[in-house]
């Protein structure tokens, strides 16, 4: 069975589920009589994340699974009230369960991940401002906090959260780190980030864990590192009493800058070159939050209440998942396929592509269920995206947005969810 069918069969065995509907209601009394939308086809909506108006997007909703049902959107702000967050976090850790059992792709033995955060852009709302805070001009634009532990060789979101901005990034990389206790158990485990995590007390978290990490410092970070002149060397960190050994890499970019990153791997046989490379493998995790926030239109929110941003948030995890997990299962067709035609670059599905097509068409297979009849339409998705490619071309990098504050989505008025 392909990964992305083994995803939505277990999506749909656990939303049909009677111990997942008891759990993800906030009453017992909720979704007990008829209603427009019942418990199942409410988290489809949500998942489906269609960024229209609210009426737009229930009239395309119940048109894709062959309803003739029309719905008020102050009735579905009411039905949502009634789901915890919890449901939609439990769709999207299905996701990354099946992905990460299904994906084995190392570095030298260990499984990569990538720890990144970034500022996330809600609906002008006291109620969003109040609770998670704001930023830009006299501090009125509502912004939450986000984070993702994410798996670079894998394409797996693996953990994330979204937060008030008074959340920090090392407090979220902590709790992603309590996370990445529980998965792929049995596997070595290295973490990268970037200047803003290092930190005495997260460093002695990886390691009484278990756990490699390869981190890029910033001057004054530390007098030892910056005092440094080999290439490749030791130094202790201390916190009072408490000391770690540390291995110190330097280099020297294109651009003449001098780069430090420190270790915890010891292995002689990797060297700066390899250390190099491996820092420079965290970059996917910042073109995943492009695909987070601007394929799927993670600020065009739909909602204007404080779970409602937070259903939002898991239901893209989980589509970011899945559709990576359709990027994989299709791969091994485009490479087949372009096989003789002796092309520079290697190609991959077009995520843009991947993902309007699963707008249309997911939902309607989650509504399955018979396996075979899902299994169809899954299949007809993969045969589709595969015609949609773009080529891999190594080594590029993205700088970062240098106006973070322009967003297409900020001053969102269309809902009230």
């Amino acid at each position: 069975m392909i990964l992305s069918e083994v995803i939505a069969r277990n999506t749909t065995g656990e939303i049909t589920n009677e111990i997942f509907k008891d759990k993800a209601k906030k009453r017992v009394t909720d979704f007990t009589r008829n209603r427009i939308m019942p418990f199942e086809e409410l988290m489809l909506f949500v998942l489906l994340s269609v960024k229209s108006s609210t009426q737009s997007s229930l009239r395309r909703f119940f048109t894709i699974i062959g309803k003739t049902t029309k719905m008020k959107q102050q009735s579905l702000s009411e039905a949502r009230r009634k789901i915890n967050v919890s449901a939609f976090v439990r769709l999207f850790r299905i996701s990354e369960q099946t992905m990460t059992a299904y994906c084995v792709k190392k570095w030298h033995g260990y499984r990569v991940y990538a720890v990144d955060g970034s500022k996330i852009q809600l609906p002008c709302d006291k109620t969003l401002l109040e609770y998670y805070g704001a930023l830009g001009k006299d501090n009125t634009s509502p912004t939450a906090q986000a984070s993702a532990l994410y798996d670079v060789l894998n394409d797996i979101v693996c953990d994330a959260a979204i937060e008030p901005l008074c959340v920090d990034e090392r407090t979220l990389a902590k709790k992603h780190i309590d996370v990445l206790k529980t998965i792929a158990k049995g596997d070595k485990k290295l973490l990268l980030g970037d200047r803003g995590y290092p930190s005495f007390e997260l460093i002695e978290e990886l390691v009484t864990n278990g756990m490699s990490y390869l981190f890029r410092v910033k001057r004054k970070f530390n007098v030892d590192i910056d005092n440094q002149t080999k290439s490749d060397g030791y130094i202790w960190l201390r916190s009072g009493v408490k000391r770690i050994h540390v291995r110190v890499i330097k280099f020297k970019l294109d651009s003449g800058e001098e780069e430090a990153l420190i270790t915890n791997i010891s292995d002689r046989r990797l060297g700066v070159n390899a250390f190099k490379k491996l820092y420079f493998m965290r970059w996917p995790v910042e073109g995943k939050y492009d695909v987070i926030k601007n394929k799927l239109q993670l600020e065009n929110f739909n909602t204007r209440s404080i779970e409602g941003i937070q259903q939002d948030f898991f239901a893209a995890m989980y589509l970011s998942n899945f559709a990576a997990s359709c990027a994989i299962d299709v791969k091994s067709e485009i490479d087949s396929a372009r096989e003789y035609k002796e092309n520079k670059y290697e190609y991959k599905a077009n995520m843009n592509e991947v993902i309007g097509v699963l707008k249309d068409r997911l939902v309607l297979a989650l509504t399955k269920d018979d396996p075979s009849e899902q299994a169809a339409i899954i299949q007809s998705i993969l045969d589709e995206i595969s015609s949609y490619v773009v080529p891999i071309r190594p080594d590029r990098s993205t700088p970062r947005n240098p106006s973070p504050r322009k967003c297409n989505f900020h001053h969102n008025q269309k809902a009230n969810c």
